[in-house]
């Protein structure tokens, strides 16, 4: 043990005496490049390869590369990766070999200008790595290709052929090793290949258009293939520069396929994402779509059925974030393309066709999120409408109802789902009289079948509003108002919230009643009288005697005061008479 250990000291000693000697040759006054080129080196090297002590040839190896100035390095470049070529078996050659490519590297980065035009540095250093192939594992081959791809990406980023070409004998690697995937060292490597192009170029969709580039992800496991797809969706969903074409939509979500869809041979390594995490993922392949631009609708349109089909066989929880966003930029596009087709221009793809994508697209969200998919309806409704196209209005407007009537069964969703109807179909301006008459009938069915008799009372007062709408017209520009409808609608609220008296204070029901019946007092409907307005004011006053002085009890009463203060104005101001026989 003593002797190794004296052994060892002599060895350190001796390395720090010849280190310190090849620093002072490296400053002494004389030694130029080419002296180095002739004189120096050759014997530097002779030295090393003589001494056949793996160790101490490691040693000075990597002494050469740190203690002589770069510029000697890019011309001697071939002999010393000749000599690394007959350094005993066991130096670690590939260290010696990533420490020059880091060093000329960060050279290149920083004096790019100094690099001279007849040194080809990355095809001598290609030449070489791909020589030394034969003596080294997959893993060591992977590795001196990351190197290299490094060193490719630090000198000449622009150069993306060098990085296709890197990865073109990677891929060779891997198919000669006859492994379907990767593991260990070789994995990380693999790994290593496949994002740092991404990091260092920032343009995801250009390296995975790249010849050789989207083939090697199939080598790695599905963690390490969905950790590559995160990163590369990421940065797409970043970009400034948009995808324009169906195929490259189609190369973008090939290659995040572990992000996309599941297939049959991940089924063991995949884990289960809960609800949160998977949101967050998908989110970022949500952003993705609104990365898709063209000039050409046609050629827009076929992305987006390029992404459907993607996006379709992702299964319900993904669907649910990914033909969302699908939709909105669909109807978007149908818009535009009606925007054109009235200027009369030519267009690739009719703004029809896209409505009808749009309601396919939906359909295929419906039975998993029927919630979701409604709102989508009424929302290509309100597209359609926008567009003129009553029949495709009232075709989105029918199937939220059939979605309504089929698959939404929990009260408290409905409640939140009957304003929306209303207040799109309030909102519409170019539906057919009869068709629109059709659809607030049914919407006025829903909401008295609400369970709770409270949410039924404030739903069919706001159904009132559908009786009475200045948006739709008939031919000859009258509105459609039907006063006694409105009048029927606004009596049924107050029916059932009289029944709501008998088990609690609803007193707040009345109150919004009662504006309800102030509104369309204002607005001219002769079936609504200066009598119902009165008898409500009766009514309530009698109620307010027996509230608390609970904050509910307090909001009604300021609520009330509210009222009664705009019925005062309106009977003291420019209105005196229409509200004389009122008494407050």
């Amino acid at each position: 043990v003593r002797d190794r250990e004296r052994r060892e000291k002599e060895r350190l000693d001796l390395r720090i005496l010849v280190g310190t000697n090849l620093v002072r040759l490296s400053n002494l006054e004389g030694v130029d490049c080419d002296m180095y080129k002739a004189m120096v080196l050759p014997r530097i090297l002779e030295q090393v390869i003589n001494c056949k002590d793996q160790i101490a040839q490691q040693y000075l190896m990597e002494c050469i590369i740190q203690v002589f100035p770069d510029e000697y390095h890019l011309r001697t470049l071939d002999e010393i990766l000749e000599a690394c070529g007959q350094l005993q078996s066991g130096v670690d050659v590939k260290a010696v070999l990533i420490a020059l490519m880091n060093r000329l590297a960060l050279f290149a980065k920083n004096e790019p200008g100094s690099i001279p035009p007849d040194v080809n540095m990355l095809d001598i250093f290609h030449s070489h790595v791909t020589r030394m192939a034969a003596s080294v594992d997959l893993a060591g081959i992977l590795d001196l290709q990351v190197a290299l791809l490094n060193f490719a990406m630090g000198f000449a980023p622009e150069k993306l052929d060098y990085v296709d070409q890197i990865l073109q004998v990677c891929g060779e690697q891997l198919a000669a090793s006859g492994s379907a995937r990767v593991d260990g060292a070789a994995e990380r490597a693999v790994v290593s290949l496949l994002k740092t192009p991404l990091i260092s170029h920032g343009n995801a969709l250009t390296i995975i258009l790249l010849e050789h580039y989207a083939p090697l992800i199939n080598y790695l496991p599905f963690s390490s293939r969905k950790e590559v797809a995160l990163l590369a969706s990421r940065m797409m969903s970043k970009a400034t520069v948009p995808m324009t074409t169906p195929e490259e939509v189609d190369a973008l979500l090939s290659f995040v396929q572990p992000l996309v869809k599941d297939v049959a041979e991940d089924e063991g390594e995949r884990e289960e994402l809960d609800d949160e995490d998977l949101e967050a993922e998908q989110s970022v392949i949500a952003c993705i779509i609104h990365r898709m631009a063209s000039p050409d609708t046609g050629v827009l349109f076929q992305m987006y059925v390029v992404a459907r089909k993607h996006f379709g066989q992702g299964g319900s929880r993904r669907i649910a974030h990914t033909l969302a966003p699908l939709v909105f930029r669909s109807l978007q596009l149908a818009l535009a393309i009606k925007k054109l087709e009235r200027e009369e221009q030519e267009v690739a793809v009719s703004s029809k066709k896209l409505f009808g994508f749009s309601l396919e697209t939906i359909k295929g969200l419906a039975g998993s999120e029927p919630n979701k998919a409604l709102r989508l309806y009424l929302q290509g409704a309100q597209a359609a409408n926008d567009c003129e196209e009553d029949k495709i209005a009232y075709e989105f407007l029918s199937q939220a109802f059939i979605l309504y009537e089929d698959e939404v069964s929990d009260s408290k969703v409905q409640m939140e789902l009957i304003p929306i109807f209303i207040g799109t179909l309030c909102n519409l301006t170019h539906l057919d009289f009869e068709d629109y008459d059709t659809l607030i009938t049914n919407t006025t069915k829903h909401a008295a079948r609400l369970l709770k008799k409270p949410d039924q009372c404030r739903a069919i007062y706001q159904c009132s509003h559908l009786f009475w709408n200045d948006k739709i017209k008939d031919a000859e520009g009258k509105p459609f108002q039907d006063g006694k409808k409105v009048l029927d609608c606004l009596q049924r609220s107050l029916k059932i919230a009289d029944v709501c008296m008998q088990s609690g204070p609803h007193v707040s029901l009345f109150v919004e009643i009662l504006n309800q019946y102030l509104h369309y007092f204002d607005a001219g409907n002769d079936k609504v009288t200066i009598k119902y307005l009165q008898g409500l004011v009766d009514l309530i006053t009698e109620h307010l005697a027996n509230l608390d002085s609970s904050p509910e009890s307090v909001a009604v009463k300021a609520h009330y005061a509210s009222t009664l203060a705009h019925m005062k104005a309106k009977k003291e101001g420019d209105e005196a008479e229409k509200f004389a026989e009122l008494n407050i």
